[in-house]
């Protein structure tokens, strides 16, 4: 007998959980209903890149679990024909900062090292910051992943809604399980004040010759070659529900930007963009049973990412789909599955 899941949320987190829920339960339907999809989700504007980054007080055994299932499961489509169509590359990355940086992620990443101060100054002499370290990670640029998660899900059967939901009992009676992903629209739907946006600007140029990113972690300036333009960023502003890009803001990204590359004042300008990250004390990422309307609904929540939904997408969507396997009845066991070729 079938089983009706639907997934509120067509983002990162949301597309990667239906599409785990749909391959790995058997006999259920799944269904995705959200007001925006791709190309108008946070995570399309983003650069995608993959870093722990804004996940306030999440334990740091979740954040490597999730974080880490993520990085193999990119990793893994990195290494087939379907990386160029899904928009996942190796990526060689600077950090750089005026104080001492130990991050915890840095045995998941390839060849993470310190970088002497004295090969800083040569490599950054504007950016005046002493030190640094060098990594290699991966890049997935969701304009063309959430597009290829997509066609993996209709491939699979899944079915799409655009609407609104406003309030569960919208939904209970007709699905067996709600699996909410959000993001910053949970502070609404499930009165969590604990919700925060955590505004972004980023602004996208033409700078082919920029090969490597660089992470700034004391002006949160960041520059990132994506596949057909370079992202610079960003502002991390708290509680800011600002959609508009701002022109001071704008200036700020120009001069942390040009500080770390002065070639990037030759860049030409694309276009600004704002998102709005989940922020949370920590990733909520569990099981609701809840009388609604007079009618109980099972929902397993998934949102509260900050700057690192995609960093956890699909270390959450496996967790999410164990829970919601459980609910059913069922148990799931997550083979290493090769990628679907579309």
């Amino acid at each position: 007998m079938s089983r009706d899941v639907c997934v509120i949320g067509a983002g990162v987190v949301g597309l990667a959980s239906a599409v785990n829920i749909l391959e790995h339960i058997p006999d259920v339907r799944v269904t995705i209903i959200a007001d925006k999809f791709s190309p108008n989700t946070t995570a399309d504007g983003a650069a995608g890149v993959w870093m722990l980054y804004n996940l306030g007080n999440t334990p740091e055994y979740l954040q490597r679990r999730w974080a880490e299932t993520t990085f193999h499961h990119l990793e893994t489509l990195l290494k087939t024909e379907e990386s160029s169509i899904a928009g996942v590359t190796a990526l060689p990355m600077f950090g750089i900062s005026d104080d001492p940086m130990k991050e915890h992620w840095s045995k998941i990443v390839y060849g993470y090292k310190q970088v002497p101060t004295g090969e800083m100054v040569k490599l950054f002499p504007y950016a005046q910051r002493k030190f640094g370290t060098f990594h290699i990670t991966l890049l997935c640029e969701c304009r063309m992943y959430l597009p290829w998660l997509m066609r993996r899900f209709k491939e699979r059967g899944g079915k799409l809604i655009n609407e609104r939901i406003l309030e569960f009992q919208e939904l209970t009676g007709r699905y067996d399980v709600i699996v909410n992903c959000t993001g910053v629209d949970a502070r609404l739907l499930v009165a969590d004040n604990s919700v925060q946006p955590i505004r972004g600007q980023l602004k996208r140029v033409t700078a082919p010759w920029i090969k490597h990113a660089v992470f700034d972690f004391t002006s949160q300036c960041y520059i990132i070659p994506c596949a057909d333009n370079i992202v610079l960023g960003g502002t991390t502003q708290h509680g800011d529900w600002n959609k508009k890009p701002n022109e001071d803001d704008s200036e700020k990204i120009l001069q942390n930007a040009h500080a770390i590359y002065p070639s990037l004042k030759n860049a030409t300008i694309e276009h600004d963009w704002v998102g709005l990250r989940p922020g949370r004390p920590s990733v909520r990422l569990e099981t609701e049973i809840r009388k609604v309307g007079g009618k109980e609904a099972k929902i397993v929540h998934n949102y509260g990412h900050g700057g690192s939904g995609i960093t956890l997408h699909w270390g959450c969507a496996q967790d999410t789909t164990a829970l919601v396997a459980e609910l059913l009845g069922e148990k799931v066991n997550f083979r290493k599955q090769p990628p679907s070729k579309l």
